[in-house]
């Protein structure tokens, strides 16, 4: 017999990790009273409300401020007793968390207190984890310090990239959410308090705006194809070669000494090969400019770089 939930959930999130729970809470048969997607200037919105839409949801937008008088009052008038948040990209403001009964959770991909910030998923691997995790916690007014509820851990691969780690995170992320929505249909959350204070590490926003995603060649080989991965495929590790943007898919270290400035095409008999900090990177894939896509090897056919060019970092 089908379980049934009578808990009035609020739900608000942005793809894709908001797509993801939805549709297996929708499955499950949790009682989710309302949706809210990102605001009505967000290029995910129409995602997000076609989603909604298609499951049968009830929406409630938003135009600009999650402060809009209209839209707190359709909020409580839900009389939720749980808002949960997967993926959001604004702070929730405190008349918000104080409209459900028992207040706000949300989903991170990081071993909280470690990895608060935009990005988890790249600076996971940019720092060589062999350990991640996901977890759930009670929201306050500042990012990822609320009080812990669950956290599940996993092994990060060594091959990992911002892409495999950000779907497979996706999939745990829901799975945790339906067993943690299940537990509270009859029981109280348990909470640990998070450390507030301390040498964590942070998990800043990536972007090509912010100027944090160029290569420095003159970090070691190892380090590098960890950023090009940590990167791979949503935002792209750069460089440029005679005025063009050269973004870097995949690369291979070559353990190999050499006395070359940092950035230096080492070798271009097979490949493109890159002198760094410490070692060679042989790059695999590329995108040159506007211009192509292709295998390293294709990209020296084409372009005809000479050894001894330099690459530059920004």
């Amino acid at each position: 017999m089908e379980k049934t939930y009578t808990k009035k959930i609020l739900f608000i999130g942005m793809p894709d990790m908001a797509i993801i729970c939805l549709h297996k809470l929708v499955a499950k048969g949790i009682n989710i009273v309302g949706v809210v997607p990102p605001g009505a200037d967000e290029p995910t919105n129409k995602l997000m409300v076609d989603t909604a839409q298609n499951l049968g949801l009830e929406i409630i937008q938003y135009n600009i401020s999650l402060n809009e008088k209209g839209f707190l009052q359709r909020i409580k008038n839900l009389d939720a007793d749980l808002g949960v948040v997967a993926s959001f990209n604004k702070k929730l403001p405190k008349e918000l968390l104080q409209l459900t009964k028992d207040g706000f959770i949300n989903l991170h991909p990081s071993k909280l207190p470690d990895y608060r910030g935009a990005n988890p998923y790249s600076h996971v691997i940019i720092n060589g984890e062999e350990e991640s995790a996901i977890t759930l916690h009670y929201m306050d007014e500042n990012f990822d310090t609320g009080d812990i509820i669950s956290q599940y851990r996993f092994d990060v691969d060594l091959n990992e990239t911002m892409g495999t780690l950000f779907y497979r995170t996706n999939d745990m992320c829901a799975s945790m959410l339906y067993e943690a929505l299940d537990y509270y249909e009859t029981h109280t959350f348990p909470r640990k308090p998070q450390a507030t204070e301390g040498d964590f590490k942070l998990a800043p926003a990536l972007s090509f705006q912010k100027g944090n995603i160029f290569i420095d060649w003159s970090k070691s080989a190892e380090e590098i194809e960890r950023f090009i991965r940590a990167l791979n495929p949503f935002i792209g590790a750069m460089t440029s070669y005679k005025g063009n943007f050269l973004r870097i898919n995949s690369a291979y270290v070559i353990e190999k000494k050499h006395n070359l400035a940092p950035g230096t095409i080492y070798d271009t008999k097979n490949s493109l090969q890159i002198a760094c900090g410490e070692d060679i990177l042989e790059i695999d894939s590329v995108q040159y400019g506007a211009f192509f896509i292709s295998s390293g090897r294709e990209f020296v056919n084409r372009i005809n770089p000479k050894k001894g060019e330099i690459l530059q970092s920004e």
